[in-house]
């Protein structure tokens, strides 16, 4: 069965799970396409309030909190009240259902979408039901870095603006009401209302998959800046795998194909310096020309110290990167359970002028909660052998949950197969 989270936070993502405390007394209800509604139960689950609904297909849920009186150092005591809203099961904004665009008298301050037969989405703000103008709105636009802020016109509308990619709009808007009162046993000098909207982008909206050329062109250049080998013999050498001061010694032999044969003693560590080398010599073997990957522009920002970020279209593992100066700098993935980031701290020029990783930072949050689950810094030199940059020297040493821990491997007597 489908299901709606609730969270406290300024953006579309849970914040600490402490402040759902604050929350707990919200009313949650559910409209249905017949208009017909039913109050929901929302349930403690790690970061969010979750409630389970009753069926598929279109719905609509709101949520209301009296927060209580809330004093500032800088303001008179306020009484503050919250609004959400969001909707489940409509793909299509072309055609919506007719309870997409209708106001919920439920909702004193709201946001409700307007869409016009031409142009792009727009919505409305409705304080006690009639258009708000000049309101001011917050929104957290999908792939965006920072959030919008517009304000609506004055029939109490302002345009959506577009996505960067799929996911999730944040919409918020506020409204002062200048009442005095008590609530509680405190008193107050007005009441203070913020309204939530999230909207997932429908697929009609989301950024075309053929993606911005020169966005495209960016990826495609750091893709040909790199030091790749070809045709690789392999090669040879003698080891020194060291893991929290335990050297252990051997030889290794890379084939042609990137595949390493290690024997140590330790087993642990035997798998780990198999598995650290083949990464270094995989992602230097040349697979043929590159194809154009389909990519477009995350943000507007041209000026980031990391680089233009960009991101990769119709891609599994919702790959981004940061490009500067021809070098790939910053890489970001998805992997089950988890979000990784590769942060290039310095690249060494080869005699061909292609770039070679010397140092990065791979760090690994919690896909859930956000939380850091570790963070790796990698240190490499290169040896030139022939025709090839090949590896001599790499460094690990990774921080987790109150553990610090240092790796390393070095090769010497270095030949070609």
């Amino acid at each position: 069965m489908p299901a709606a989270h609730m969270i406290f936070s300024e953006n579309t993502r849970p914040d600490r799970p402490e402040l759902l405390k604050k929350i707990a007394s919200t009313q949650v209800v559910l409209r249905r396409g017949d208009e017909k509604t039913m109050a929901l139960k929302m349930d403690l689950d790690k970061a969010t309030w979750r409630a389970t609904l009753p069926s598929d297909g279109f719905q609509e849920i709101a949520a209301v909190c009296r927060y209580g009186v809330v004093q500032h150092v800088e303001s008179e005591p306020f009484l503050l009240h919250y609004y959400a809203k969001t909707f489940v099961g409509i793909d299509d904004w072309a055609h919506p259902p007719a309870l997409f665009g209708k106001a919920w008298d439920m909702l004193p301050l709201e946001l409700v979408p307007v869409l016009p037969k031409q142009g792009e989405p727009q919505l409305r703000v409705l304080w006690q039901g009639k258009p708000l103008a000049n309101a001011k709105v917050v929104l957290q636009v999908p792939g965006a870095s920072e959030s919008v802020e517009v304000k609506s016109d004055k029939d109490g509308v302002f345009a959506l603006p577009e996505p960067k990619r799929g996911g999730l709009y944040g919409i918020r808007v506020g409204h002062v009401e200048d009442r005095k009162g008590e609530f509680e046993g405190k008193k107050y000098k007005e009441v203070r209302h913020y309204s939530t909207l999230v909207l997932a982008v429908p697929k009609a909206y989301e950024p075309s998959a053929a993606g911005n050329p020169e966005a495209t062109k960016l990826l495609t250049e750091a893709r040909a800046a790199r030091a790749l080998y070809h045709k690789f013999p392999g090669f040879k050498a003698d080891v020194e795998v060291n893991v929290e001061g335990n050297p252990m010694r051997g030889k290794v032999e890379v084939s042609d194909t990137g595949k390493v044969a290690l024997k140590l003693d330790d087993a642990e560590a035997e798998k780990w310096a198999k598995s650290t080398l083949g990464s270094i010599v995989g992602h230097r073997l040349s697979g043929g020309p590159d194809e154009e990957t389909p990519c477009a522009f995350a943000d507007e920002d041209e000026a980031h110290p990391l680089g233009r970020a960009i991101r990769v279209l119709n891609d599994e593992f919702h790959s981004s990167y940061r490009i500067r100066d021809r070098q790939v700098i910053v890489v970001n993935r998805q992997v089950p359970g988890a979000r990784f980031t590769i942060t290039v701290m310095e690249n060494v020029l080869t005699k061909e002028k292609k770039y070679l990783p010397a140092c990065y930072v791979v760090n690994t949050w919690n896909a859930k909660t956000d939380a850091l689950m570790s963070s790796e810094t990698h240190h490499q030199t290169w040896q030139r052998v022939g025709a090839f940059e090949l590896p001599s020297e790499t460094l690990t040493v990774k921080a987790t949950n109150g553990k610090l821990e240092s790796r390393s491997i070095k090769l010497s007597k270095i030949q070609l197969k």
